[in-house]
């Protein structure tokens, strides 16, 4: 995955709180926590700092500023569901599974407000850009047919479940709609995988 935050620096140990998370460390929960809770507008340098506990100052010592923590707050957010849910191993249909986690649905806000920050600032975009360009190369030798289209099918898959939230009137659980959406996306990089054998079995989806 392509980083926009600066590589370790080397020298001294970075500074600790008493529980022995380092300055970035708090500094990505903080700007995650202001971004989920006042959106990416909100987010402003000094209710990042005093979450994190660090003088605004301090953001400068580890991000270019504001823009880029918040969307390192989303590229860690993604790269802690990667560990969590497949690893090295690229399974798409896990990928949509995991997205749609109770676990994950702070971080669906936090990248659903990037991507619509995204269209009103170009420094978010530019950003944006560099990460998406880094994964799809991840993405694209598993994938079924012409790599860009397909891997930008799945990407926009995945952009439109982590608004969901916004279709609550719309009958249909998460556990429903993960079942539905998997196979989809298997089959975007599985060629021995068919969607249209696969029934969901949820109670909700008949009503």
């Amino acid at each position: 995955m392509a980083s926009v935050s600066d590589p370790p620096r080397i020298g001294r140990p970075p500074k600790v709180d008493d529980a022995g998370v380092g300055t970035r460390e708090r500094l990505l929960t903080a700007a995650f926590d202001a971004c989920v809770e006042h959106g990416f507008e909100g987010a402003t340098v000094a209710d990042i700092a005093k979450r994190a506990d660090v003088s605004a100052p301090a953001i400068y010592n580890h991000f270019g500023g504001r823009v880029e923590l918040l969307v390192a707050a989303g590229q860690d957010a993604l790269g802690r569901l990667r560990s969590a849910t497949y690893g090295r191993d690229l399974d798409a249909a896990a990928v949509a599974r995991a997205f749609l986690s109770e676990d994950f649905a702070a971080s669906r806000r936090l990248l659903a407000e990037l991507h619509l920050a995204a269209q009103r600032h170009r420094e978010v975009a530019e950003l944006l850009a560099v990460w998406h360009a880094g994964e799809a190369r991840t993405w694209a030798p598993g994938a079924v047919g012409d790599p860009g289209p397909t891997v930008k099918t799945f990407f926009a898959i995945l952009l439109g479940l982590c608004h969901v939230e916004a279709l609550a009137a719309v009958p249909g659980s998460l556990d429903s709609v993960a079942a539905t959406v998997a196979p989809l996306v298997a089959a975007l990089f599985d060629p021995t995988s068919d969607p249209a054998s696969h029934n969901v079995h949820d109670e909700e989806t008949s009503r």
